[in-house]
C-alpha cells in the first residue's frame, strides 16, 4: 500500500448555483466514502501477517521456556562447576515477558487492522457535551445516549455504527465471572476491602466494611455499596455463567435500558440494567449518510467516582479506536486548561501511539445565559501551552447539528488522507520493537550455545584420552579423503568423456535447431499477412528478428539444469567423504546438498570459521544467467535489427509479394542458423568452466576447514560436543553428554523460531 492511493487532496470548489455546489460536495463524501472502504479492505492483509507473528512469538516463547526448564533440570545434575555456572547465568523469563507484552500489542494492532470500519473515539470529562455531539451527528436521542444535565448520563461503552435503515443495538452482557473480575474486584483492592468474592453469592453477603478518611475513596465505597451491591437482585438475572453474552437484537426504544443511568432526587439509581453490561453497538442512520463505514465510540465521561473508568479508556483507545476527538466545554467563568485536561491527554496517549497525529480537539461552544466564546477562544489560542498536541483544535456548538457535522467532515478528510500513512508508521514502529527483541534473543541464545563449548577438559581424563584417540583417527580419515577429492576433481577439468553440462549443452543446440521460432505453416502466407498487421516489409523483419532472438535465448536457460546438476553432484561428493569417512553420518538425516545445510545450521556460532566454510560452500551455485549469458548475447548480434549485416533489399511498388515474403524467409533461416552454429561453437569452448568453477568452490571449502590456522582445533572442539552421536558405542551412555545434546537441540529449534516474518 503506498500514501499515494490516499493523499490525494479532498477540495470543495466554490460554483455559482447551490445545487451544483451540493452535487459537488456529494461528489467528494462519495469519493471520502470509497477510499475509507478501499483504507479497509488493504489492512486485512496486514492483520493477517500480523496474527502469523503472533503464531510465531508463541512457539519462540514454548522454546526458550523449554531451554530455561532445561536450565533448571541441569542445575542439580551437571558435576563441571564451570559449565554449571555458565548455564545458571542464563535466563530468559524477561525475555518470555518481552514476547507476552510484544503479543499483547499486536493483538490490539490486529483487532484494529481487521474490523470493518474507522472508528472515531469520543473522549472527555463528564459533562462536556460527548453526547450531544453524539447526538448531533447520529440520529441518536436521550433515550440511546443521554445528554442530560445533573452528572454521569451514560453508564457504558457504545460504538455507534452508520448503517441505513432501522435502529437496533447489539448489547454485550458480563458474566458472572467477568462481572466479579473486571468490575467489582477493582474496588476490592483499591479499597483494601480484603479478598474479592469469587462467586455472586459471596458478592451479595455483607459487604465489608470501609473505615477510611480519603474522600474520594469513600464516594468509590458508596457507588460499590449502593449501586452495585445493593441493587445486585435487580440484575443479577443478567450475569450467567461462562463467558459474556450478546443478548438478542434490542430495538431502538429499549436502548435506553441498557446504556443509560438515571437516579432519582436523592441520586439513587432507578435503573439498573447498565450494571451488567461489558459494552453496546449501536447501528443507525447518521445525518450525513455519505460519511462511508465509520463508526464513533463513546466512553463514559471521567470525573465520575466510579472505578474502572481510566482502564476502560485506555482499552478502548488500545484496541477500538483510530482516531480520538477530545471533547472539552470550557467554563464561561472559570476559564483555564486544568490538570484534569493534561491528565486525560496523557491518559489517551498511553493507549494510542503518536496521539499528536491521531486527535482532534473540539471546544465546545453554549450559547444564551452559559455563552462562553471568550474561553473557548481562550482555550483554543493556550492549548500548546500545555502540550495538548492534536491535528487541529477547533470551537464548534456540539448541540448545533450543522456544526457538528462540518467537525466531522473535516475530521473524516484527514482520515481518509492519512490513516494510511499512520498506519505504516505504526507498523514500522511496532517492526522495530520485534527487530530489537529478535536481537536481544540472538544474543542470549548464542551465549547459551557457547556456556558448554569453552572447555575441553573433562574430569575424566580416560574419557578425554579416548576422545582424542578417535578424533586423530577420524581427523585422518577426513584429510585423506577431501584431498582425493580435490585431486579427482582436478584431474577431472581436462574433459576425457562427455558430461553433464557438455550433453545439456549438444540438448539445447539440438533444440535450437528443430525449434527455431520461424513460421513453418504456410510462412509465406503468414509473413504477407504481417505486412498487412505492420503496414511495410522494414517492420515486418524487424519484429521477427526480434522474436526469434528471444525465442533461441529461451531454449539456453534450460542449462540451468545441467549446472545445477554440476554443483550438486560436487556436493554430493564432499557429503560422501564426510559421511562415510568422516563418520559423520549420525549428524543428520539429510544427505547430499542437504547434508552441507544442516551442518552449517547445527556448528556454534562460537565456531565462526568453521560454520562460514559449510554456510559459503551449501550456498554455492551456477546458473546460465550468471555464469554464460554474457558469452552468448554477442553470438545473436545478427539477429539485432539494428546490427544485422543482412538486410532486405529495396522494394519496388511492382515486386511480387510472395517474392519479398521469401526473401524475409530465407534471412530470418540464414541468420538463425548461424547464430546457433556461433553459440554452439562459443559453449564448446567453456565445457571445462563449470568444472574449474566446481573444484575452485570445493578447493575453496577445504582450504577453510583442512588449512586454515587453528581449523583443527575448531573440529575438535565441535566434534567433541557431538561424540556422542559419532562414537556412540563408546559416548553414547554418558549422561552429561546426553545433557548436552539436549541443550544444544533446545537452542537450535529456539534460534528457529527466532525468525520472525516482517509486518512490512
Amino acid at each position: 500500500m503506498t500514501n499515494n492511493d490516499f493523499n490525494q487532496e479532498i477540495t470543495t470548489i466554490e460554483l455559482q448555483t447551490p445545487h451544483t455546489k451540493i452535487n459537488q460536495n456529494t461528489m467528494i463524501y462519495a469519493n471520502r466514502a470509497e477510499k475509507i472502504a478501499n483504507i479497509i479492505d488493504k489492512r486485512r492483509p496486514l492483520a493477517q501477517k500480523i496474527q502469523t507473528v503472533e503464531q510465531k512469538l508463541d512457539s519462540l516463547a514454548n522454546a526458550l521456556l523449554a531451554i530455561d526448564q532445561h536450565r533448571y533440570y541441569l542445575q542439580g545434575q551437571l558435576k563441571e562447576p564451570q559449565i554449571r555456572d555458565r548455564i545458571s547465568a542464563i535466563d530468559f523469563s524477561p525475555l518470555r515477558f518481552q514476547i507476552t507484552q510484544q503479543q499483547a500489542e499486536l493483538q490490539k494492532l490486529r483487532y484494529r487492522f481487521s474490523r470493518d470500519t474507522l472508528n472515531i473515539g469520543v473522549v472527555g470529562l463528564m459533562g462536556q457535551g460527548k453526547s450531544t455531539l453524539l447526538q448531533s451527528i447520529s440520529e441518536l436521542t436521550n433515550d440511546e445516549i443521554p445528554a442530560l444535565r445533573g452528572g454521569a448520563c451514560t453508564a457504558v461503552r457504545s460504538t455507534i455504527c452508520h448503517q441505513p435503515g432501522t435502529t437496533y443495538a447489539e448489547v454485550t452482557v458480563h458474566s458472572e465471572a467477568s462481572f466479579l473480575q473486571e468490575v467489582i474486584t477493582p474496588y476490592y483492592q483499591e479499597l483494601g476491602l480484603g479478598t474479592p468474592p469469587s462467586n455472586l453469592q459471596d458478592f451479595s453477603r455483607n459487604l465489608p466494611s470501609f473505615n477510611g478518611v480519603d474522600a474520594t475513596k469513600r464516594s468509590m465505597y458508596e457507588h460499590l455499596q449502593r449501586d452495585y451491591h445493593q441493587n445486585l437482585p435487580t440484575y443479577q438475572h443478567l450475569l450467567l455463567s461462562g463467558t459474556p453474552r450478546q443478548l438478542p437484537q434490542i430495538p431502538k426504544e429499549r436502548i435506553h435500558e441498557y446504556v443509560s443511568q438515571r437516579r432519582n432526587a436523592l441520586g439513587e439509581l432507578i435503573t439498573f440494567n447498565h450494571l451488567a453490561v461489558r459494552s453496546v453497538k449501536i447501528f443507525c442512520p447518521f445525518k450525513n449518510p455519505e460519511v462511508g463505514k465509520i463508526a464513533l465510540v463513546d466512553v463514559p465521561g471521567l470525573g465520575d467516582t466510579r472505578l474502572g473508568d481510566e482502564e476502560l479508556i485506555l482499552e478502548t483507545l488500545g484496541q477500538e479506536v483510530d482516531l480520538v476527538l477530545f471533547v472539552r466545554r470550557p467554563d464561561r467563568l472559570r476559564y483555564g486548561w486544568e490538570k484534569r485536561d493534561t491528565d486525560l491527554y496523557k491518559t489517551a496517549a498511553e493507549a494510542l501511539p503518536n496521539l499528536k497525529n491521531r486527535s482532534f480537539m473540539i471546544l465546545n461552544q453554549v450559547t444564551g445565559a452559559d455563552d462562553n466564546q471568550n474561553a473557548c477562544e481562550e482555550h483554543q489560542a493556550t492549548i500548546q501551552d500545555k502540550h495538548i498536541e492534536v491535528v487541529e483544535c477547533q470551537i464548534a456548538d456540539c448541540a448545533d447539528s450543522q456544526q457538528a457535522n462540518q467537525v466531522l467532515n473535516s475530521v473524516l478528510d484527514y482520515l481518509a488522507n492519512q490513516i494510511t500513512t499512520l498506519d505504516q508508521q505504526q507498523a514500522l514502529a511496532y517492526q522495530n520493537h520485534l527487530n530489537q527483541l529478535q536481537q536481544a534473543i540472538t544474543r542470549e541464545l548464542d551465549k547459551a550455545s557457547q556456556a558448554w563449548v569453552t572447555t575441553l577438559n573433562p574430569s575424566d581424563l580416560n574419557e578425554q584420552g579416548k576422545f582424542l584417540t578417535h578424533f586423530n583417527k577420524l581427523w585422518r580419515k577426513i584429510t585423506r579423503g577431501l584431498e582425493e577429492l580435490l585431486d579427482h576433481l582436478d584431474s577431472a577439468q581436462t574433459p576425457q568423456e562427455e558430461d553433464i553440462f557438455q550433453q545439456q549443452v549438444e540438448q539445447v543446440i539440438q533444440n535450437c535447431k528443430d525449434n527455431t521460432g520461424i513460421p513453418t505453416e504456410e510462412p509465406i502466407e503468414q509473413i504477407i499477412e504481417r505486412r498487412f498487421e505492420e503496414g511495410d516489409w522494414q517492420t515486418v523483419y524487424a519484429k521477427y528478428l526480434h522474436e526469434i532472438r528471444n525465442h533461441l535465448t529461451q531454449h539456453f536457460h534450460s542449462m540451468d539444469t545441467g549446472l545445477k546438476q554440476c554443483v550438486e553432484e560436487a556436493k554430493s561428493q564432499v557429503t560422501e567423504v564426510l559421511v562415510e569417512q568422516g563418520n559423520l553420518e549420525n549428524l543428520t538425516e539429510a544427505r547430499g546438498p542437504q547434508f552441507l545445510s544442516h551442518m552449517a545450521q547445527i556448528i556454534p556460532e562460537n565456531l565462526a570459521r568453521l560454520k562460514r566454510a559449510f554456510h559459503s560452500l551449501s550456498n554455492f551455485e551456477m546458473s546460465y544467467k550468471a555464469n554464460f549469458h554474457y558469452r552468448i548475447r554477442p553470438q545473436l548480434n545478427n539477429l539485432n535489427p539494428d546490427k544485422t549485416n543482412l538486410r532486405l533489399s529495396s522494394s519496388t511498388t511492382t515486386e511480387a509479394r510472395e517474392t519479398k515474403a521469401q526473401e524475409i524467409l530465407t534471412y530470418l533461416g540464414v541468420l538463425q542458423e548461424e547464430a546457433v552454429f556461433k553459440c554452439q561453437h562459443a559453449l564448446e569452448d567453456l565445457y571445462c568452466e563449470p568444472r574449474q568453477a566446481v573444484f575452485a568452490e570445493v578447493e575453496e571449502f577445504v582450504d577453510q576447514v583442512l588449512r586454515a590456522k587453528a581449523m583443527k582445533d575448531e573440529w575438535q572442539i565441535f566434534l567433541f560436543q557431538e561424540k556422542a552421536k559419532i562414537w556412540p558405542s563408546e559416548f553414547g551412555q554418558n549422561p552429561q553428554t546426553n545433557d548436552h545434546q539436549k541443550w544444544q537441540q533446545l537452542i537450535e529449534q529456539a534460534k528457529t523460531a527466532n525468525k520472525l516474518e516482517s509486518l512490512i
